[in-house]
């Protein structure tokens, strides 16, 4: 599968206006998302003599199809876990209306989204807990993206693998890969026509290494078992800027047609959003996710 992509930035004072433009034209009302990202690294490199040793319950068919996109090259994954359905918990009734958790001072002191980002301490998600087995997870493959220049949007091929059996860390540990750091995205995504729009801002979360541990410090990092008010999370751009990704996806991209249609789809959006947002090409150095 392909994917086809357009960046935009959105400071923080701007947000509330786009979100409000977004929807005038998607014609729907903005969906909150929130969306943990584990970061894997292989232990070794991939190749087609090498299969996982993927344990029962793994869709190990679509996940051998996965790794042979790879090409025996050397990439990280993602293991993504959509916690959309935590976010009552972390609203308050200042948010509601927008559907979004509030990132609270460490104090605790409730306030607007906009007040909460502003603070340059460390942010906490209220509440927000997740347990690996509650929510849904697959694990995401994303290619280098072609060369610039051959087209006018970001192009790179993906592949996501929804993992509806057995434990998702077993499952990349069965795969060869370690764990390597993680961050969650909370913002709100709309669909207009065949695009879908993503307006969200990362946060980092610390490892387990590097939080508090009862038997002291862990010897490498693990993910984190429990997102709790006790994890801080801090905004990965301090000023609080959102990226706005519009995103079409192409089934089989060696289609030219099929890609003519989704560019121009693209582009069409580009050009309805100037003057409102300028949408660019991706840095491709920034989207590579080969593993050196």
């Amino acid at each position: 599968m392909h994917e086809l992509l357009l960046f935009g930035q959105v400071s923080l004072l701007q947000h509330d206006q786009m979100l409000k433009i977004l929807a005038g034209v998607a014609a729907m009302q903005p969906r909150a998302i929130v969306e943990r990202h584990l970061l894997y690294k292989p232990r070794n490199r991939v190749t087609n003599n090498n299969k996982p040793n993927v344990k029962p319950g793994a869709p190990v068919s679509q996940i051998q199809a996965l790794q042979a996109q790879m090409h025996g090259d050397v990439f990280y994954l993602q293991l993504v876990g959509n916690m959309s359905s935590d976010i009552h918990i972390a609203s308050t009734g200042k948010s509601e209306d927008k559907g979004m958790p509030v990132a609270l001072p460490e104090n605790g002191s409730e306030g607007t989204v906009n007040e909460a980002a502003t603070t340059m301490e460390d942010l906490v998600f209220p509440e927000l807990t997740t347990d690996f087995d509650k929510h849904q997870w697959s694990v995401e493959f994303r290619d280098l993206p072609d060369v610039p220049g051959r087209r006018p949007v970001t192009s790179r091929l993906m592949a996501s693998v929804s993992v509806a059996g057995g434990h998702p860390l077993h499952v990349m540990d069965s795969l060869g890969y370690n764990y390597v750091s993680e961050y969650l995205t909370q913002g709100h995504q709309l669909i207009h026509n065949n695009v879908t729009l993503l307006l969200q801002r990362p946060f980092t979360i610390p490892s387990e290494s590097e939080t508090e541990s009862g038997n002291g410090p862990l010897p490498g990092p693990v993910p984190v078992k429990n997102l709790k008010s006790s994890v801080k999370l801090k905004p990965l751009d301090p000023s609080g800027t959102f990226i706005l990704q519009a995103t079409i996806r192409v089934q089989d991209g060696t289609k030219p047609e099929s890609m003519a249609l989704a560019i121009s789809e693209l582009t069409s959006f580009k050009d309805l959003m100037k003057g409102i947002v300028d949408m660019e090409v991706g840095d491709r150095l920034a989207l590579d996710t080969r593993s050196r």
